[in-house]
């Protein structure tokens, strides 16, 4: 006869558990008192792990069982060990393990890995203190979303917490990193993390305004995914917008231009908003680097076509005042010399009242 007999069983039972004995010492040791214990016991069972996950059958589920069994609750807990080389170790070793489980042993970790990490990244006393640390952190969460999917939206309120103090990080890498993940969550967990749109997207706020022009835009991407999920911030956020729309770096206003046209092709209920995005395409029209004006032509030569944007009617200039003012106010924010300032924000506002009249 064929098949597993129950002294077969037994007999595989026997030999897995013999195989984590092979690491249980280390494992053990990860409570040392000792912080140099503790270290190497990290990098052996980072070498260990390495091995298995090289190993797609027999080695994967040794590692499986060995997260399962014995290895995640003392390997969380050292990514609040009290010294840093040991914190670092330790999360690079989740990393690694999260990388290589099969799906469902991490959907089943879910519980015990999200709120450990989110709490690493809150506000709290419990805050990682290295930014580096932080940073990877933000991107094991990204593998998370990126592994485990929709389950995770259950810890959204955690991870939303962690995002918020991620835009605000005083590391430029990690600001980036939070809206990276802010854009991943916007896709993997589309129908769950409206709730929270509103709230993250004014917490975006110093990042769309922070000195290094790739946090803006990175902060203008993450600000467009939470929009077209709930777009009841645009109101609050579009003076900031327009700013974008001005920036003093090239790349900055071309993102923004970009976002704007995705926003009026693709944002819920985009009639509503029409006349307060319209104008940002049309100061892009007269933009010093043609590319830019180049894609507002484009984008609205699109959308005229596929949304019936050019029909329908611009509000008068007098509505749109706050968000043509902050886009003129924005050839300032560069410090450019006064009388191109002037230009550009007259300019910017000529076009649109152009567009106005024209309705």
């Amino acid at each position: 006869p064929t098949g597993t007999t129950p002294a077969m069983a037994a007999m595989e039972v026997d030999a897995e558990a013999g195989t984590l004995q092979l690491y249980q010492r280390d494992v053990n040791c990860l409570s040392d008192d000792d912080r140099t214990t503790r270290r190497r016991a990290l990098t052996r069972l980072a070498a260990s792990v390495s091995t298995l996950a090289s190993d797609e059958a027999a080695g994967m589920q040794t590692l499986a069982a060995l997260w399962e069994q014995s290895l995640r609750a003392p390997l969380l807990k050292l990514l609040a060990d009290p010294v840093e080389k040991n914190r670092e170790l330790a999360l690079a070793l989740t990393a690694a393990v999260l990388e290589a489980l099969p799906q469902p042993v991490i959907r089943a970790s879910l519980a015990h890995v999200a709120p450990a990490a989110a709490a690493r990244l809150s506000s709290s006393a419990a805050a990682e203190p290295t930014e580096e640390l932080r940073l990877e952190l933000l991107r094991l969460l990204g593998t998370l979303a990126r592994r485990a999917g929709t389950p995770l939206s259950v810890y959204l309120p955690e991870i939303a917490a962690a995002l918020r103090a991620g835009f605000a990080d005083p590391f430029p890498d990690a600001k980036k990193a939070a809206c990276s993940l802010c854009v991943q969550l916007s896709d993997v967990l589309a129908e769950h993390i409206e709730p929270h749109c509103a709230m993250l997207a004014r917490a975006l706020l110093p990042a769309l305004a922070h000195q290094h022009s790739r946090v803006r835009t990175a902060a203008v991407e993450a600000l467009v995914a939470l929009l077209l999920r709930e777009p009841s911030a645009l109101a609050e956020l579009g003076p900031q917008l327009a700013l974008l729309a001005t920036d003093r770096a090239s790349s900055v206003r071309e993102q923004a231009v970009g976002s704007v046209a995705r926003l009026l092709a693709e944002m819920p209920h985009r009639e509503a908003n029409t006349a307060r995005l319209l104008p940002h395409l049309l100061c892009a029209l007269s933009d010093e680097v043609e590319s830019i004006r180049s894609l507002a032509h484009t984008s609205l030569a699109r959308l005229g076509g596929s949304t019936d944007v050019a029909a329908q009617r611009v509000q008068p200039l007098a509505a749109l005042a706050p968000d043509l003012m902050a886009a003129a106010d924005a050839a300032t924010f560069d410090g450019a010399p006064p009388e191109a300032a002037d230009a550009r924000g007259e300019e910017a506002a000529r076009v649109a009242a152009a567009a106005a009249a024209a309705a």
